[in-house]
């Protein structure tokens, strides 16, 4: 009997069969349709006259190449649905098609059958392209033969295991199930016949095959990058994404929809209902984990979660985007992060912020439930949607992290944009929570005591701004906000927001309108503040009446969570002023770091709020915004070397260093570094840092994979965190000259 050889690069090959000894006879296990091996006795002078199959060879090199799987850190044979790929058998003797009949089998899932797709019997020279499994011979060897195999565009996405079946003059010969070599199916978006085809080369560059990227954060006015180590390709991403499937205790048989698939992961991203990747903290205490800013790509939390098999500690927006977007690029769909900035959280499901006050204007905490992030990131995969009408399929919104529940699960999406757009927020899934948070308009309601609640000021614009995602092929900014919402203010984008407000649970929100304001009044944060410095706020107010106003307003500064939540209110102040008919007037506020420095908690987020009323009509008005402290970069240099590109294998230094720019010791400090393809991530503890000193640490690395590749680091520590910065290397692969 042949024996299993393992060959170069993973050329993993088949088990033979299980042969063994019955008195004069032999059994052959082999795996049938239920989830048990079915047993075949066959004689002794039997066994000699089958067709045995000694080895299988996957032709790994070809088959990567021809499927863009050769960045996969994997030893296994990794295929796209819809595309051939190649195997060759070998055999104990020769092969001839006259006398001979071959079948493969490939199975998935604990109880693969045919009648779900989870088992498929292919018989050799079936036809390929077609809407089932398919294989031919393309060359003969004196006992090899050369197969080209092919598994439908709507194939199941997943991991199978293959059986051979030979039948020679009636004798039949099967191999074993191999516990330690599979066939990964995955989806594939260069196919024209597969659900999540995109007809664009740099797009499938960039949402496939990019393994590093930026996250966008920071305010509306404030937009900040955040380098991102999807690392799609590195060990265990794929397995883990898998993995995760089997804990959803998703079924096998509907795993060829990219629909479900991605609302699974949604649900799995988060720990909330399934003890999933994730555990969500935006509490500012993060002593059980790790904070979320310390975080550089999804590799490390992957490994970690896959590993110990619980959720890790701890994750934000941004987070729990980046690992989405691994899981699905992994798995073979397009998929990107975007950042909503001003992002509503409705709570309610009136597709509006409600903002509640009693009648000195003092808010209302417990009534004010929704809330308006500084930004949220969510993902967007492209896949058709024939679940719904026509023209509703390319890029569809989901959310994994937890902030509303789905149908009694926290999960959020797919929901297709151009219905979001439109506000037709029927359409499945979750389109009235994602529109909420890219169009929702602001009312201000005053809450008497004896008397029913009423409006006192509508915000029609300011909800849903600068949506953003990384460009294609570059490290620019994209503004997508024009593929969530017409122009704000235009007939259109306010017949939107009103078809999908009467879509909600107060249909009739616009049925009343507040009496408009002649005082018109403005809000203004400073555009750049570092973190440690006073900072200037200021009012401006006009009055576009033709007589005398009187105004009384109050100025007050919390320190916030970036999800809108408050801290601590570090100041108020009061203004009483007299305008000028037509007249125009600016009110300063000015604050110091003794205010705010002892309550800051992560991204270092400041929310101004204004409450005014106008003596003469009562007329009120309110309004907010806010920003961000700004922190220093971190610098990532590489000392002067004789050549500008770095060899495969050729260790080199790197140097991480930044200026403390406050008047206080930095403690507890690390530096996080990694980089696809160059450095696993990596932890480094440092000394105590110094008011305004420098501080610097070295690193060596030594990359693995050729191409252009990014080096990813933070600094953090319990006074100052998300100190980033990100440096681009290419990486080449000396070429290795035969003698």
């Amino acid at each position: 009997m042949g024996k299993c050889v393992s060959k170069n690069r993973g050329e993993k090959e088949l088990q033979p069969i299980d042969v063994e000894p019955v008195a004069n006879a032999r059994t052959v296990r082999s795996v049938g349709n239920g989830p048990g091996p079915r047993r075949l006795t066959l004689l002794a002078e039997d066994l000699d006259r089958c067709l045995q199959v000694s080895d299988v060879y996957f032709r790994l090199s070809h088959n990567r190449r021809a499927h863009h799987t050769e960045e996969y850190e994997s030893f296994q044979l990794i295929v796209r649905r819809g595309e051939p790929f190649q195997l060759c058998l070998a055999f104990d003797k020769p092969y001839t098609e006259e006398n001979s009949q071959l079948t493969l089998e490939f199975h998935t899932g604990d109880a693969p059958k045919i009648s779900d797709g989870t088992l498929a019997r292919v018989p050799v020279d079936s036809p390929l392209g077609g809407t089932s499994w398919g294989a031919k011979v393309t060359d003969k060897g004196l006992k090899t033969v050369d197969l080209l195999v092919q598994a439908p565009p709507n194939a199941i996405v997943g991991k199978y295991s293959i059986v051979v079946e030979t039948i020679l003059d009636g004798h039949k010969y099967r191999t074993e199930k191999d516990p330690y070599s599979h066939i990964y199916m995955l989806f594939n978006p260069w196919c024209k016949d597969d659900s999540v085809y995109l007809n664009d080369e740099e797009q499938l560059q960039e949402y496939i095959m990019n393994e590093s990227g930026i996250i966008y954060v920071g305010n509306k006015r404030q937009v900040m990058e955040r380098p991102w180590n999807f690392g799609q390709f590195e060990m265990p991403v794929l397995d883990a994404s898998l993995e995760l499937l089997d804990k959803a205790k998703f079924p096998h048989r509907a795993r060829w929809d990219p629909v479900r698939i991605v609302r699974v992961v949604s649900k799995m991203v988060n720990s909330q209902d399934e003890d999933g990747v994730l555990v969500g903290n935006w509490s500012g205490e993060y002593e059980d984990g790790i904070r979320p800013s310390a975080w550089n790509g999804s590799v490390e939390i992957l490994q970690q979660y896959y590993d110990k098999k619980e959720p890790v500690c701890f994750g934000q927006c941004w987070v729990f985007s980046g690992v989405t977007t691994s899981v699905l690029r992994s798995l073979g769909i397009p998929a990107r992060s975007v950042t909503n900035f001003a992002s509503a959280h409705d709570t309610d499901g009136n597709l509006v912020v409600d903002i509640h006050y009693d009648e000195e204007f003092t808010p209302i905490d417990y009534l004010n439930t929704d809330s308006t992030w500084n930004f949220h990131v969510w993902n967007e995969a492209w896949m058709t949607r024939p679940d719904l009408p026509a023209g509703y399929g390319g890029w569809q919104a989901f959310d994994a992290t937890p902030q509303e529940t789905s149908e009694g699960q926290f999960r959020c999406g797919p929901a297709s944009v151009h219905a979001i757009k439109n506000g037709h927020v029927y359409y499945g899934y979750d389109a009235k929570f994602i529109f909420a948070e890219v169009n929702a308009d602001s009312i201000s309601w005053v809450c008497p005591e004896d008397r029913p609640m009423y409006q006192v000021f509508q915000q029609k614009r300011g909800i849903g701004v600068k949506i953003s995602t990384k460009a294609v092929g570059t490290d620019e900014r994209e503004d997508i906000t024009e593929h969530y919402k017409f122009s704000e203010g235009t007939e259109e984008e306010r017949l939107a927001v009103e078809k999908a407000v009467s879509h909600g649970s107060r249909p009739h929100t616009y049925g009343e309108r507040p009496e408009k304001a002649d005082v018109e009044f403005s809000i203004n944060a400073p555009k750049e503040v570092i973190v440690g410095h006073d900072f200037t706020a200021s009012v401006t107010l006009r009055n576009h009446s033709n007589q005398e106003r009187n105004v009384s307003m109050f100025l007050t500064a919390h320190t916030m969570y970036y999800t809108g939540v408050p801290v601590a209110q570090f100041h108020k102040e009061k203004f009483v002023v007299t305008l000028q008919p037509n007249g125009q007037m600016t009110l300063h506020a000015q604050i110091e770091p003794a205010q705010y420095m002892a309550y800051l908690v992560d991204q270092g987020a400041i929310k101004l709020n204004l409450l005014g009323r106008v003596r003469e009509n009562k007329c009120t008005f309110a309004g907010q915004t806010d920003f961000r402290f700004s922190v220093p970069r971190l610098n990532i240099h590489i000392p002067a070397r004789e050549r500008s590109d770095f060899p495969v294998g050729e260790e080199f230094v790197v140097e991480l260093s930044f200026k403390n720019p406050l008047a206080v010791k930095l403690t507890n400090t690390e530096f996080h570094i990694e980089g696809p393809g160059i450095q696993k991530p990596k932890c480094i503890s440092y000394r105590d840092v110094r008011p305004l000193e420098a501080a610097r640490t070295l690193v060596t690395m030594k990359p693995v994979r050729p191409g252009n590749r990014k080096i990813i680091a933070n600094f953090q520590s319990k006074q100052l965190h998300d100190v980033q910065g990100h440096l681009e290397i290419l990486v080449t692969e000396d070429e290795v000259i035969e003698e």
